[in-house]
Order: structure tokens, then C-alpha cells, then sequence
């Protein structure tokens, strides 16, 4: 998982090392600093990530094979002794764990989801970055406490030249 992610980083021009990233046990949370252009985050990791698991599952059995989610959102958060917290944390991890977009993935059989917070991706669709609204859509995530508006993408259907 971990040589994935840095692949994808390095490929979208990302700094892993100016990142600050936790292990969680079955995933990573990573902070990256301020100054980071969020559309980065978007389309152009999303697309790389998908394309770095693609070849790494080429060969490997359905059991084997590595599927991951990923959230985007921007917000403040506060690193102490024991990590990195906050409400901004916290909305992260509920978009993450919400069981529509977990369904989603699962429905598309995709290897990788990306969910979005609504202020994240109206950001970006709104300052004309290079994204095609068109892979999006509309996701309303409801988990413990939290009930907000998401945006879903995900990877358009591998196409293999059969046939």
C-alpha cells in the first residue's frame, strides 16, 4: 500500500517527505501542508493511484488483489504527541467510513473510490481547475453524527482491446 501511494505521489509531483503521514493499521492518513494546490488531490493522484494499482493487481488473484479507498478534504487540524486531530480529521474519516460510498466502490468493482467533501470539491470545480465534473457524483454521506454532502469518482472501466 504504502510503495503504491508514493508512486502515485512522485507520478502527480507530490512531496511524500514534506507530508505528514500516520499509519492507522489498515490505511494512512496524510496532511499535506498548506501550500499544496488541492486539485492535486482530485483527478490527477486519483487517475495515477488507480493506474499504480492497476499494474500492481494485474497478476494477482481477486483474494490478493490490492482495492483501497481514498477521502480528500481540507480544513485545520492540530498535531500533538499522539497525532494529528480535529473536526476537519474527524469529517474525513466519517466520509471514509460511510457505508454509501463503501457500497459504491463495491457495486463498480473498482479497485480504488475517492470521495470528496462538498467545500473541497466546489473549490476546485470552481476555480476552473482541470477536473471533469462529469466523473462525479453527488453522494450524501450519514455516518455516526455526521450527515453532509459528498462527491464520489471513480475509475472509468479498465478497457483491455479484446474482442
Amino acid at each position: 500500500m504504502y510503495e503504491a501511494i508514493q508512486e502515485a505521489f512522485s507520478i502527480t509531483r507530490l512531496s511524500w517527505s514534506a507530508a505528514h503521514h500516520e499509519d492507522r493499521g489498515d490505511g494512512i492518513l496524510i496532511v499535506l501542508p498548506p501550500v499544496v494546490p488541492t486539485f492535486l488531490l482530485l483527478d490527477p493522484l486519483a487517475h495515477h493511484l488507480n493506474a499504480v494499482l492497476r499494474r500492481h493487481n494485474l497478476m494477482l488473484s481477486e483474494m490478493a488483489r490490492l482495492r483501497l479507498r481514498l477521502a480528500g478534504h481540507a480544513g485545520f487540524v492540530y498535531v500533538d504527541e499522539y497525532g494529528v486531530g480535529g473536526r476537519a480529521v474527524n469529517h474525513l474519516f466519517r466520509m471514509l467510513e460511510a457505508s454509501d460510498f463503501k457500497e459504491a466502490i463495491e457495486l463498480a468493482g473498482t479497485d480504488l473510490g475517492l470521495i470528496v467533501s462538498d467545500e473541497m470539491y466546489r473549490d476546485v470545480a470552481g476555480n476552473g481547475a482541470y477536473i471533469n465534473p462529469e466523473r462525479y457524483r453527488s453522494l450524501r454521506v450519514k455516518c455516526k453524527e455526521t450527515v453532509a454532502d459528498a462527491w464520489l469518482w471513480l475509475p472509468s472501466p479498465a478497457r483491455c482491446g479484446c474482442g
